[in-house]
């Protein structure tokens, strides 16, 4: 492998640091920021997240299946860092008194520029290699670079001693789009778009029959996959094999490894969400905590996860993604459980959980999108289209909607018990007049989000595609494509 070749990764990688500084803000300050500290009142800001993330469930498969229409990738990662740019700015610096449709303009703006660019640059990372263990990489090289990114987004109100919640979004506003000016042009000047070269052999690959394709070695009824049940013949390949009709979009569902994968994914996703949206509250009202305490908390979350990440990343070179991946749940599971005997102001009690939850993340972020790549490659052999871009949108819009249902269902309980008048941010302000609040934030932070991850877990330890599967499938591919 030449340098260049060697360089790829890590260069492919780097715009994902640049749009993972705003991601604390986005998903676990803004909610609270609007709805709390801004007097947007809980109730209306989490209706407000969730609209925008219903906005999202159109756009996402929308950019997915035009990114796999056009010739190239880069000029929707391009488009859609300059789109997310504008947003971001307003939304991080919002006025002293924002209205509900500021909030809603803005941050649609900032939800459809990211769409823009990370559904294609998701599919991007795929195509960029067919190698099981080389996908599990370039997985971890992006969502590494975006962790870092996080680790800034943390460590910056830390260090400079930035407490202040709107002087804390504008400065990662700044940083975000400083670096994304410098590292989205380094991607598209260096890294092979390679939708390009897929379109090249997409008619080869559509002339080759879905059934009964010659196979160089035993057949894929040996490798496991035999639960996929056959496509009916009227599903038959896109214009040159090379895309699907908006028609064929339904026949989607037939995928059943995708299906299973992306449920588990959403499952996990919303176990993941309620405790990121719910985070700064029961910092806040729940321990008692102040706001330095919550920057120091956020920061070893994240650091864990980029330590851990590696970790996950070799491990799943030996035992296979999807049961690392299962394990790294059960870790949260196990840490989660701990949260309901913490005790007021038990700051180290909840580091160790934060730094346990955070070491699993690394596997939530690592894993997941490296075994969808892999789905990708059945997706091709099985059903004879090439829709990378379309199986990611609906991918992204899944892990979306996971977080507008958290916001759009934890929010509104919280606001209706009244948390907001249980307390007003220190150890003794919590008020015995409303614990029916305190005790729901407790069980949206911790119970609901362990029963998830139980039942993501029983979805994906089975899964039948692991490295002897794929082998055999990019093997079938290549020899189609002769």
């Amino acid at each position: 492998m030449t340098r260049q070749n060697r360089l790829l990764p890590l260069i492919y990688a780097l715009p994902a640091l640049a749009a993972a500084i705003p991601t604390i803000p986005a998903y676990v300050l803004l909610p609270s920021l609007y709805g709390d500290t801004l007097g947007l009142g809980l109730t209306l800001t989490g209706l407000v997240f969730f609209a925008i993330r219903l906005i999202d469930m159109v756009t996402d498969p929308l950019v997915g299946y035009l990114s796999d229409r056009s010739q190239s990738r880069k000029q929707w990662v391009a488009g859609g860092a300059v789109v997310a740019g504008i947003g971001i700015w307003f939304l991080f610096n919002p006025p002293p008194h924002p209205t509900a449709f500021y909030l809603f303009v803005w941050a649609s703006v900032l939800f459809v520029g990211w769409t823009m660019f990370q559904v294609p640059y998701l599919a991007w990372g795929a195509e960029l290699s067919g190698d099981y263990k080389q996908r599990s990489r370039i997985s971890a090289w992006r969502e590494g670079a975006g962790l870092i990114g996080i680790l800034c987004a943390g460590g910056l109100p830390v260090i400079l001693a930035v407490n202040g919640a709107l002087a804390q979004t504008g400065m990662l506003a700044t940083a975000s789009i400083v670096l994304g000016a410098v590292t989205v042009p380094l991607v598209l000047l260096f890294v092979p778009d390679m939708l390009r070269n897929k379109r090249n052999c997409s008619d080869q690959v559509a002339r080759a029959p879905v059934q009964g394709a010659a196979e160089p070695t035993g057949n894929l009824t040996a490798t496991g996959l035999t639960d996929v049940q056959a496509l009916p013949s009227s599903a038959g390949h896109g214009p040159g094999g090379a895309v699907v009709s908006p028609s064929q979009w339904q026949g989607l569902r037939q995928n059943r490894l995708f299906v299973r994968l992306l449920a588990a994914w959403l499952i996990n996703g919303l176990a993941n969400g309620l405790p990121a949206v719910c985070f700064p509250l029961f910092v806040k009202y729940g321990l008692g905590l102040g706001q330095s305490d919550q920057n120091i908390l956020i920061l070893l979350y994240f650091a864990c996860a980029v330590v851990a990440m590696p970790v996950w990343v070799i491990a799943s070179g030996v035992m296979g993604k999807h049961r690392v991946w299962c394990g790294a749940m059960i870790m949260a599971i196990v840490a989660f459980a701990f949260v309901p005997v913490l005790a007021s102001g038990d700051f180290g009690g909840f580091a160790i959980i934060c730094a346990v939850t955070g070491a699993a993340l690394g596997a939530d972020l690592a894993l997941p999108p490296a075994i969808q790549a892999d789905v990708d490659d059945w997706d091709k052999y099985r059903f004879g289209a090439s829709r990378t871009g379309l199986l990611f949108a609906l991918w992204n819009m899944t892990n979306k909607l996971a977080m507008a249902v958290a916001a759009g269902v934890a929010f509104p309980v919280l606001g209706f018990l009244g948390l907001l008048m249980a307390g007003g941010g220190g150890a003794d302000d919590a008020s015995p007049q409303h614990p029916a609040a305190l005790t729901m934030l407790l069980v949206i932070y911790a119970v609901v989000p362990i029963v998830l991850k139980i039942m993501a877990v029983a979805m994906m330890w089975r899964f039948p595609l692991g490295a002897r599967q794929q082998f055999a499938l990019r093997r079938r591919l290549e020899h189609r494509r002769r």
